[in-house]
């Protein structure tokens, strides 16, 4: 925040012993192991070999800026039948690094060619913003070249109050992040003035809420070992109060729900996965804002995603 790590984040890794508790044997309909970061990244963690060795009849994704690790760890990773990765390169060269903060676009390709060269199996995952739109058609001739299975462009979501976003170094002002020129968002969607807040206007036309994550079949670890439907829920610990006091609300008691204190069929059995999520999402007694933004049928993200993919043949 400001150019800070947010005074309320919990900044820790998932503890090894947590993942080796997991009972993955009796998970037969385990298929996919996703890594992303929901205020990191996956290569950021110091057992991450050791925990890409447990899933070895799973399917795994890692999402990652790739700018660490030596090009023979990723060499290595690429003959891994198994692992997938999600190369986030928003842009080429200088302006890739502007999103980016301190990583190196150099780095980054090399270490993607090493991957690639070993037969990994790679996406390249483009975030369009206002400086690195003019890119678009170069980063798909230069995925092609490369070898990536296919490109996907995005948009941010976080111009939802306002067309600019202030970027800082340490707490120095450094320049306006700006939304692509073709992005609509969700506020420009429900025809809310820039520089207001949508939630009035969302919560107002909201449709039935589905949580997408139930539908999926996913479930979320969070760093800290706490267990929810989705990431966006596990990131409300670092949002604002009310939406920390809201969840707890749903909750109850987190140690219910933290892999520290119980095990994993233990929480999917817990009152908060069983009942409470459930009913706030019937409003009993109220939805939470993270589930109205997201998976109401009407206006919610997931059902009006901005996304676009393009597939390299």
């Amino acid at each position: 925040m400001h150019g800070r790590v947010h005074k309320n984040l919990n900044v820790t890794h998932l503890d090894l012993k947590i993942i080796r508790s997991l009972p993955i044997e009796k998970m037969k309909n385990l298929k996919i192991v996703h890594f992303c970061g929901n205020f990191g990244d996956p290569l950021m963690h110091p057992d991450l070999d050791d925990i890409i060795d447990m899933f070895q009849r799973q399917q795994i994704e890692i999402s990652t800026n790739a700018s660490l690790r030596s090009q023979q760890w990723w060499s290595d990773l690429g003959k891994k039948k198994n692992v997938s990765v999600t190369f986030c390169i928003d842009g080429i060269g200088h302006e890739h690094e502007l999103y980016r903060r301190n990583t190196s676009y150099e780095k980054i390709i090399d270490n993607a060619k090493a991957f690639l060269e070993a037969g990994g199996l790679a996406i390249w995952q483009f975030i369009v913003f206002r400086h690195n739109q003019h890119q678009i058609d170069e980063a798909k001739k230069l995925s092609h070249d490369m070898g990536f299975k296919k490109i996907e462009f995005r948009f941010s979501d976080r111009f939802d109050t306002h067309n600019k976003w202030k970027v800082f170094d340490n707490g120095v002002y450094q320049y306006d992040l700006e939304k692509a020129s073709h992005q609509t968002t969700l506020r420009e969607s429900l025809y809310v003035p820039e520089g207001e807040k949508y939630w009035k206007v969302l919560n107002k036309n909201k449709g039935q809420i589905t949580c997408v994550a139930s539908q999926r079949k996913k479930i979320y670890i969070h760093s800290d070992g706490t267990v929810y439907p989705c990431c966006q829920l596990g990131s409300v610990q670092s949002g604002k109060d009310v939406e920390k006091l809201m969840l707890k609300k749903i909750v109850k008691d987190f140690k219910k729900v933290d892999l520290h204190w119980v095990n994993f069929e233990q929480i999917l059995k817990s009152d908060f996965f069983q009942k409470n999520l459930p009913a706030s999402l019937k409003q009993d007694p109220f939805s939470h804002p993270i589930c109205i933004e997201w998976c109401n049928k009407a206006t919610g993200k997931y059902y009006n995603q901005n996304l676009t993919s393009v597939d390299i043949p």
